[in-house]
């Protein structure tokens, strides 16, 4: 088995009581995320189409990614930090709590109950806050994570605020005031927390541990084994409170000598996704390992930062590097490290170090559909049909990957 399928964790072939889908949850919530996939993409196809809805982009935005990223996202966490720390499998509430609320969210939000969707999801994400913060930090596990894992539930934290925030804002008719009145820059803010700070934190924390091992099977140290700990604590720490910080000034919109503070908000939180990637994942050096996953992990790190700059260098459109950063990057690591995991977890372990056509064929797909939503940014005139199309490639992009990872997983879903 490869070494990234054990998490680098001594402790997982040692014997556990728990069993099913509480030892193996990405068994599940793998397939879930990617039938969430098809629900959050389906918007741009009807909308193109013709269909009489509105606009679909908060639909689209919320579905992926409180319904498809965090899916994924938990069923790797779940999986992941029971093994690597030697810490409490997940409950089976918690399991459920994770299967049910993306559906559920989904339901909510395409009949326009938005407040309802973001307190609904908001329970999960208070119980994924609680579930990592309790095993990276506290006493619940015996086993010290990387140093870069404290990234991990400060993700949450930044989706929870985020989620409750907007939930309070939509709850409210326009012109009525309620207990809370929040600013037009605390609900940008919230904005900006779940549908970027949450998982370019994600990608830094897990990417401290899993980049390194699957793209150089380069093994990390626990936090209290590191000589000088402390000083890369405070180093992560002070990039945390500068990427916090950047938030905050993007939202706030100021302008200053003709240069926009929200460009240098985007820049400098590009310049920190970087150097803590280069640092923690290790990024510089491209994989010595064979295998397409892996370099497709390896650039969509990549993508993080070149995303974050682009949307700095070319703010008269912005949606260009953002979706450099969602599609290449947030989403393409997500997907890569889900097909990595799925594959090296079942019968698919050889093709892990191989070169494999569906997973080029995936990749190729994920740059087709990021080359037409960047096409749709500069042809206004045709945006509309360019979206659907960009559209149907990242749903074309799904077939290979399910051919290879679903195929595999739901046969294993009702086993030990």
């Amino acid at each position: 088995m490869d070494d990234a399928a054990r998490y680098d964790a001594p402790s997982m072939n040692a014997p556990s009581p728990v069993t099913g889908l509480r030892r193996h949850p990405y068994r599940i919530l793998f397939p879930l995320g990617w039938l969430m996939a098809w629900v959050g993409l389906a918007p741009w196809l009807l909308f193109a189409w013709g269909a009489n809805m509105p606009y679909p982009r908060d639909l689209h935005v919320m579905t992926m990614i409180q319904g498809v990223l965090t899916t994924f996202a938990v069923g790797f966490l779940f999986t992941m930090l029971p093994r690597r720390l030697d810490s409490p499998a997940p409950t089976s509430w918690q399991m459920a709590l994770a299967v049910l609320v993306p559906p559920l969210h989904a339901i909510l939000t395409w009949n326009h109950q938005i407040a309802a969707a973001h307190a609904v999801w908001a329970v999960l994400a208070g119980v994924m806050l609680l579930f990592t913060a309790s095993r990276i930090y506290g006493s619940n596990a015996n086993r010290r994570g990387p140093i870069a894992f404290a990234w991990v539930p400060l993700a949450w934290a930044f989706g929870l605020a985020g989620a409750i925030l907007l939930a309070i804002a939509t709850a409210q008719k326009p012109g009525e005031v309620g207990l809370i009145v929040l600013s037009t820059e605390s609900i940008q803010m919230a904005w900006l927390f779940l549908t970027q700070a949450m998982f370019l934190c994600l990608v830094i924390g897990v990417g401290g541990l899993f980049l390194p091992l699957v793209c150089h099977k380069t093994s990390s140290v626990d936090a209290d084994q590191v000589p000088n700990a402390k000083r890369q604590q405070r180093w992560h720490m002070l990039a945390a409170l500068v990427i916090l910080f950047s938030f905050a000034l993007q939202a706030m919109h100021w302008t200053s000598y003709g240069l926009s503070l929200r460009t240098v908000a985007i820049a400098l939180r590009a310049a920190v996704a970087a150097a803590v990637l280069c640092a923690a994942g290790g990024i510089l050096k491209p994989p010595s390992i064979e295998g397409t996953q892996r370099k497709l992990i390896w650039a969509a790190a990549w993508c993080i930062p070149l995303g974050l700059a682009l949307t700095a260098a070319i703010p008269s459109r912005p949606q260009i590097g953002l979706h450099v950063f969602f599609i290449s990057g947030v989403g393409l690591i997500t997907l890569g490290v889900a097909l990595h995991v799925g594959l090296s977890h079942s019968t698919g372990q050889d093709l892990v170090f191989k070169p494999v056509w569906q997973v080029q064929l995936f990749g190729a797909l994920i740059a087709v559909a990021l080359g037409l939503r960047i096409v749709a940014e500069i042809d206004l005139v045709h945006r509309f049909d360019w979206l659907g199309a960009a559209a149907v490639a990242m749903l074309l992009a799904l077939l290979p990957w399910g051919q290879l990872v679903l195929t595999r997983l739901v046969p294993l879903i009702g086993k030990p």
